[in-house]
């Protein structure tokens, strides 16, 4: 009896544990059967692929300029308003120049004096030479009063010139895009008072870092989108690489001409981004989005399609891996492509497949 039980005790410690096993095996493969995966249906479309480099940037004018003046002064005349059209040399605001005006007359009948005395000691050069003691003593003089007549006409100029600073003309065509200052107030120097510029020459700037500026080249094709306008996107070349870094930044300040504005009303300090094309498919091309590209453990592409119920993996040939689009070019015109219904769901080979859509 005792021989019995020690038999049965040796093949029930040999056999339980494998009836465990193909018991755990045949039920994970029966629930792996059994499972499900919502996927959604996705079709190959013919695009052309792009690859880009973004930075971005802000619209603003080819010329435009903050316009100021050298000196304190009240202003007396603004001759312009915000919005006005102006041309090259227009006058567009004066200071009180009374002051300075008189000043300018205070040097001038300075020199005029100057002038005189030198011009009658030369008439009566005679008698000077006689009262000074010769030739030489009279040149010594002469010399003297030369050097007066220049020092005073230096003084006038000057009077004149600061005369000149305080008048704004306009330096170039263009439209007064804000007035900074009010008629009698007082303006330190080098205080903004207009801010001008030529808004029928706009352009895009943005920086780049010194990586992507290796990737540029003068006349390169750019797509530009404005937060703006976020359902168009206009087309620019650049047009300027610069020669040295922004010294604060370490980056490269980028100008883009916009080919055309196709009636969109484009205004100064108009924020987004351009996209600088690296590369680009020379025509449409099948491609479907990247994120519904998948790969293996080898980093080899593959997509998801139907095999009757269930999904499976379909390892697949790509070209371009662009921003948005990578170009496919394994025919995949009989096949439906599916992908998980929602981010983050587990699909794997196997799985029977649940249409949404």
């Amino acid at each position: 009896m005792e021989t019995e039980k020690s038999n049965l005790k040796k093949i029930a410690k040999k056999w339980v544990p494998i009836i465990i096993v193909v018991i755990g095996v045949a039920l994970f493969f029966g629930r792996r059967a059994s499972l499900n995966v919502q996927v959604r249906k996705i079709q190959v479309r013919d695009r052309v692929v792009k690859r880009s480099v973004s930075a971005s940037g802000s619209v603003k004018s080819k010329n435009e300029a903050d316009l100021s003046f050298p000196l304190i002064g009240t202003i007396r005349t603004i001759s312009v308003k915000e919005g006005d059209e102006v041309k090259k040399g227009q006058l567009l605001v004066n200071l009180d120049t009374s002051t300075q005006y008189q000043s300018s007359n205070y040097y001038k009948d300075a020199r005029d004096i100057v002038l005189r005395q030198r011009d009658l000691f030369v008439e009566e050069r005679e008698a000077n030479e006689d009262l000074l003691g010769g030739t030489n003593s009279y040149e010594i003089r002469l010399r003297e009063y030369n050097e007066a007549v220049s020092q005073a006409e230096a003084n006038y100029q000057s009077s004149l010139a600061s005369l000149g600073k305080s008048y704004i003309y306009a330096p170039f065509d263009g439209t007064i895009v804000e007035i900074a200052v009010e008629e009698s107030e007082t303006v330190a120097a080098g205080t903004k008072v207009i801010r001008i510029a030529d808004l029928n020459n706009m352009i895009f700037e943005i920086e780049v870092d010194q990586e992507d500026y290796g990737l540029l080249t003068v006349g390169q094709d750019i797509e530009i989108m404005v937060d703006a306008y976020s359902d168009y996107t206009f087309n620019g070349k650049i047009n300027y690489l610069p020669l040295f870094a922004n010294e604060e930044t370490d980056n490269f300040v980028v100008k883009i001409d916009f080919e055309s504005f196709n009636e969109h009303e484009l205004r100064l300090g108009l924020l987004g981004d351009a996209f600088m094309i690296m590369s680009k498919t020379d025509s449409e091309v099948p491609s479907i989005t990247f994120n519904e590209v998948s790969y293996d453990e080898d980093d080899n592409p593959f997509v998801w399609v139907l095999d009757g119920k269930k999904v499976k993996m379909l390892p697949i040939e790509v070209g371009l891996e662009g921003d948005v689009y990578t170009e496919v070019r394994t025919d995949l015109s009989d096949k439906i492509i599916v992908v998980p219904a929602r981010e983050g769901l587990e699909i794997e080979d196997g799985f029977r497949a649940k249409l949404i859509n």
